[in-house]
């Protein structure tokens, strides 16, 4: 059976389609065999995928479209692929609590915001719940957008890790990714940060790649 990671929060804005887009295309320059599971209705996921293919990007991401619950076919993706990445919509959703009790690992992207941190208490919730079916579930937290000036970084990281102190079920990653127009720019064009000439960005998704996938 397949790895199947979901990457889903109780907030918009915080990143999820291009994290997702990014570690799919990190999965299949590492040789997986990857499908990228699009189950927000604004089709961000769906999007870039037919610019790639359209630009002629390599490799390609084979891409599906489900909503509603998706148990069923995320475990039937799990026995063909060896990495399935389902990207739903940011908010409390069907398709985040029916992914979620198959997955494997639960990636939630947050900014250091009191809005995306206080919706962290509502996704505890939640999980518990998730976990009567799902026990082995990992909850990975992933800091975002963070700020690339020195004069903030640390304190703005300690107060992230100070809160996630609060939910001992939650594991807070090592990895962050910062603020940096690079990854729109990328995106729109089909594209990953892997695929782009920015450094810093490329070491940021890596890192988040190595932790979820060999961590």
């Amino acid at each position: 059976m397949g790895r199947i990671l979901l990457i889903g929060s109780n907030k918009g804005g915080s990143g999820k389609t291009t994290t997702a887009c990014n570690l799919a295309v990190a999965l299949a320059k590492d040789g997986k065999d990857v499908c990228l599971v699009d189950a927000d209705r604004q089709g961000g996921a769906s999007n870039w995928c037919a610019i790639r293919e359209a630009s002629g990007h390599s490799p390609n991401i084979t891409i599906v479209q489900k909503y509603d619950n998706l148990s069923n076919t995320l475990q039937s993706l799990s026995e063909k692929y060896s990495d399935v990445i389902v990207d739903v919509a940011g908010r409390n959703s069907r398709e985040m609590i029916t992914s979620a009790v198959v997955a494997d690992i639960l990636l939630c992207p947050s900014q250091c915001s009191q809005l995306d941190l206080d919706t962290l208490e509502e996704l505890q919730q939640q999980m518990q719940q998730v976990k009567y079916l799902n026990p082995t579930l990992k909850v990975l937290v992933y800091q975002t957008m963070a700020s690339t000036n020195h004069k903030f970084i640390e304190k703005e990281r300690s107060d992230f890790e100070l809160y996630l102190e609060e939910f001992p079920e939650f594991t807070p990653l090592q990895s962050i990714g910062r603020y940096r127009k690079i990854y729109r720019d990328v995106i729109s064009e089909g594209l990953s940060i892997l695929e782009s000439d920015n450094n810093s960005a490329e070491t940021e998704v890596m890192d988040l790649y190595r932790e979820v996938y060999h961590g």
